[in-house]
């Protein structure tokens, strides 16, 4: 019976603020929604970011083009001397074999100290170039939301919601304020 009233009371309530106060509560209340990955990556700053970021990946990938070239000069000559013996190995003197197996030995174990190593400098370039990006980002997301929060208050908006986290399937563009941001934005860092 307590179940029951409870049940009867609260949709009781949903109706009255559907069909009565809830309008009025909503014609009042002012709604905005922003697209802040959009505001970032439009902003004057978030393209000068992304610029810096995409020409330290250029350079990085440049240096390890290098080391890989130089790594595959090392299996062609590991491969060729590697043959030599092979081939010549039963004609030769016992010391000449001795000493070409032991060159092959140490370029093989000069090669896989190199591989490790370039194996560590991508591995460390991907690390640094990932927190390079979320310094940066970082900045521009702090700045951003100030940015909003500037616009939230004079436009006197209730709620403004950050389409990217989710949630926003469709938006009007009246109530989507990521250009004034983006201008704003600007503006302010201009």
């Amino acid at each position: 019976m307590l179940k029951r009233n409870l049940i009867c009371v609260f949709l009781f309530g949903i109706v009255s603020f559907v069909f009565g106060f809830g309008t009025v509560v909503f014609a009042q209340t002012r709604i905005a929604v922003v697209d802040v990955q959009k505001a970032v990556a439009g902003s004057d700053a978030g393209k000068k970011a992304r610029a810096t970021l995409e020409k330290e990946k250029k350079r990085l990938e440049v240096d390890l083009i290098k080391k890989r070239t130089v790594l595959e000069g090392m299996v062609k000559n590991i491969r060729e001397l590697q043959l030599e013996v092979q081939r010549k190995g039963p004609i030769w003197r016992k010391e000449e074999r001795d000493r070409k197996v032991e060159n092959l030995r140490q370029q093989r174990r000069t090669f896989s100290r190199q591989e490790d190593e370039l194996k560590r400098l991508v591995q460390e370039s991907q690390r640094d170039l990932q927190s390079r990006q979320r310094k940066l980002m970082g900045g521009l997301l702090k700045q951003t939301r100030e940015v909003v929060l500037e616009i939230a208050q004079e436009g006197k908006y209730d709620l403004i919601i950050d389409r990217t986290i989710g949630g926003v399937l469709y938006v009007d563009k009246k109530v989507n304020i990521t250009d004034q941001v983006i201008k704003l934005y600007n503006k302010k860092k201009n």
